[in-house]
């Protein structure tokens, strides 16, 4: 991060959630849970650019450091991630339908700290959730 970071190349975060991740838990148990976890994060490694970083952030929720995105290429990649993940055949697992909600940050510039741009993407990424679900929502 921070040899890209000196590089002046741009740096993009995408927040994505797994909707609805708390109710699976419940009614599925926590064994289906990590079964669909898993192929979320599956679904996101596969999706992403070669460049770019993905890590789970915590719960069910992960992030992808995007690596010199223009603001339409970030949007596409989280696009991209959500379509994957919608597409996830988990019938196997009696989980129903699995979707997220992703959102998508630039920083402003070279030297933004990370959690800003971060913190942004959380907020796009509540926006989707508001909008509701399954979509793609871009910071401000």
């Amino acid at each position: 991060m921070a040899r890209r970071r000196r590089a002046d190349d741009a740096v993009g975060v995408l927040m994505i959630d797994i909707d609805h991740f708390k109710r699976l838990n419940d009614t599925r148990g926590h064994g289906t849970g990590d079964q669909v976890l898993k192929a979320v994060a599956g679904a996101i490694a596969s999706t992403i650019r070669e460049d770019d970083v993905p890590a789970r952030y915590g719960g069910e929720e992960f992030a992808v450091l995007l690596r010199n995105p223009s603001p339409l290429v970030a949007f596409e990649v989280g696009e991209r991630v959500r379509a994957a993940v919608e597409s996830l055949d988990v019938s196997h697992l009696d989980a129903g339908p699995v979707s997220v909600s992703v959102g998508v940050a630039l920083a402003g510039s070279a030297d933004q700290p990370i959690e800003e741009i971060v913190a942004q993407a959380d907020r796009a990424l509540y926006a989707a959730k508001r909008g509701g679900r399954n979509r793609v929502a871009a910071a401000a």
